[in-house]
């Protein structure tokens, strides 16, 4: 295995255990220590940007056991699930709970922003019945109302923190819930929608405490245990949930 690029991603392989398991590679600036992830993509590793070849090496056979684990349990997770077909019926995750599809006129269809209110009383996701791209439709529906609830969350706990970003985005980066920038710009990725309020308000607070310490050290968390003092149970149900939001 070379040694990684600095600043690149790009796609390495190792043998854990005997098993060859491939991995995109991340170095940072931003990073202070190796971090592990397994999402839709397989595992992927964040590493700062000083790390050398030995060292990377030692931490993923250190985790191995962590990383076949996850990755099982991701498999399972997503073999459970049956193919979305975004079919009349088909029930998708809409703030922690299952509501159905509906097809409706092109009218009733259009992704219009909703009002607060309005997002939490909704029953069903409109689709246009002679639509021929469904999926790329729920994508957009979703993206069009995740930026109302997530401007709102944010002011929630902005005010505990006292310090407020300087704008709110929406992404759609399938690799990572939330993400802010030195510049103070929060992203926020719209299949959070899915998720329940509780989780929504746990990736918010993460991401602002991120204003205050661009790390994961010790302070950082407990600027996140400062605005959201419960948020460890609610992350790792998070955590199990991945595989679930990250179907489409």
């Amino acid at each position: 295995m070379k040694a990684p690029s600095v600043g690149r991603e790009s796609l390495k392989s190792i043998v854990l255990q005997g098993q060859t398991i491939q991995y995109v590679l991340r170095p940072s600036s931003r990073r202070r220590s190796i971090g592990f992830k397994i999402d839709a993509d397989g595992l992927s590793v964040a590493t700062p940007i000083w790390v050398k070849e030995p060292e990377l090496e030692q931490a993923l056979h250190h985790h191995a056991n962590w990383i076949f684990q996850k990755l099982k349990a991701w498999a399972e997770q997503v073999a459970q699930s049956p193919p979305l077909q975004f079919d009349e019926g088909d029930l998708l995750w809409w703030l922690g709970t299952q509501i159905p599809i509906r097809l409706v006129s092109m009218q009733d269809a259009l992704p219009r922003p909703l009002s607060l209110d309005e997002i939490a009383a909704v029953d069903h996701i409109p689709i246009w019945e002679g639509c021929t791209e469904r999926q790329a439709a729920v994508n957009a529906w979703y993206a069009a109302q995740a930026l109302p609830w997530f401007k709102y969350r944010t002011q929630h706990f902005a005010a505990r923190l006292g310090r407020y970003p300087k704008a709110i985005k929406v992404s759609q980066a399938r690799g990572r819930w939330g993400s802010c920038n030195r510049s103070g710009i929060i992203r926020l990725n719209w299949r959070l929608m899915q998720a329940s309020p509780a989780e929504i308000d746990y990736v918010v607070a993460h991401e602002l405490a991120h204003l205050v310490h661009m790390n994961h050290s010790q302070a950082f968390w407990n600027t996140v245990e400062q605005i959201h003092p419960h948020w460890k149970p609610i992350s790792q149900v998070l955590n199990q949930r991945d595989a679930l939001y990250r179907q489409f």
